[in-house]
């Protein structure tokens, strides 16, 4: 089953207030590896789970177009309403019913957001709107490696969010262990050939990107 949650527009807002940008250095590896796997040129790139659209702005200058779905309407207002490159659309959908031809998209990204996906239906969705040799990559952080970086008190900030997250943890669900495990469920129910699961990235916190590739 999916997961609906995050849908106010309370929460929209606080999502486009507080919610960073992935790090350069993680748009770097997912189009090289693009670039490598599939080659130019890149027209369409489907961000799914898009929230408030900060990983959408950030594919927008390296493809034709970009299209960012959520199934939230709140989360859709905000991210229109924030300013962006005339080649973003956003629209509302389920990660596991998307509303694009056959083969028609070169890159499929979900930014902290594929562990809330039925992964069975996702996966199957994903393989029929990618072009040959179209990729996926998956986006996410453990709160187990996070490191909190101020000033100089890092290490006190780190040891606090551990003491916090142990706390939290017994109470959360299940679907935040499979982030935490760097997605290796899902990664485990692909079926493409292709898969490849660099070294964490460190800034601005430890973020992890799974990339694929269809035959």
């Amino acid at each position: 089953m999916s997961f609906r949650l995050f849908e106010g527009k309370e929460h929209a807002d606080i999502y486009q207030k507080y919610r960073f940008d992935p790090p350069d250095e993680v748009k770097s590896i997912i189009l090289s590896y693009l670039d490598k796997k599939k080659g130019k040129p890149h027209v369409l790139a489907v961000d799914l789970g898009c929230g408030t659209g900060q990983n959408t702005r950030v594919l927008a200058p390296h493809f034709q177009e970009v299209v960012g779905i959520d199934v939230s309407e709140a989360q859709l207002a905000v991210a229109r309403r924030v300013p962006g490159s005339p080649n973003i659309t956003y629209r509302a959908s389920p990660a596991e019913d998307l509303p694009f031809e056959d083969g028609s998209v070169d890159l499929v990204t979900a930014a902290s957001a594929a562990h809330w996906f039925n992964a069975d239906a996702f996966l199957k969705e994903a393989e029929r709107v990618l072009k040959p040799r179209g990729c996926i990559a998956l986006l996410g952080y453990s709160t187990t490696t996070c490191e909190l970086h101020c000033n100089n008190g890092t290490g006190d900030l780190t040891e606090v969010l551990t003491e916090v997250w142990d706390c939290l943890m017994p109470y959360g669900n299940k679907q935040v262990e499979v982030s935490n495990s760097m997605l290796q469920e899902i990664l485990e129910a692909i079926r493409f050939p292709e898969k490849e699961s660099p070294s964490p990235c460190t800034r601005p916190t430890q973020r992890q990107t799974r990339k694929l590739q269809r035959p």
